[in-house]
């Protein structure tokens, strides 16, 4: 995955790049923490990450981008990042950490959760449509 990533212009730095062996002992705080300090964003594919640790990404002021499944493995995940690129990079200038947004499988951004006060507010993102080419 992160070799696809960083072919196409993605600054990837892995969990074992970080973390080395340890990184299946490093736990998710320890993770989402050092994102924050370091200016980072997360991306997972774990669905509970978001709601499991909510408070811990909301005071590490990260944020998030969530695939919608993780079974079909990097070969199949690595475009479909690659392809919301674009939507990812928008939603960061735009939009004040913490937030948490969900990638799906056609590669496109469907939902951003944002931090209202003290609850979390979501706004779902419209499926562009195509451009119906005109003929003259």
């Amino acid at each position: 995955m992160a070799a696809i990533l960083r072919s196409a212009g993605f600054l990837v730095v892995t969990l074992y790049d970080e973390y080395g062996e340890s990184e299946s002992r490093i736990a998710d705080p320890v993770i989402i923490y050092d994102c924050g300090f370091k200016n980072r964003v997360l991306l997972t594919g774990d669905q509970d990450l978001a709601y499991t640790w909510a408070k811990e990404i909301i005071e590490a002021r990260i944020a998030v981008f969530i695939t919608t499944d993780n079974n079909d493995g990097p070969k199949q995940w690595g475009p479909r990042i690659v392809s919301a690129k674009d939507e990812m990079i928008r939603e960061l200038s735009r939009r004040p950490k913490p937030f948490i947004a969900r990638i799906s499988k056609d590669g496109c951004l469907t939902m951003v959760r944002v931090l209202e006060g003290s609850a979390w507010k979501t706004i779902h993102i419209p499926r562009k449509k195509p451009s119906k080419s005109r003929k003259d």
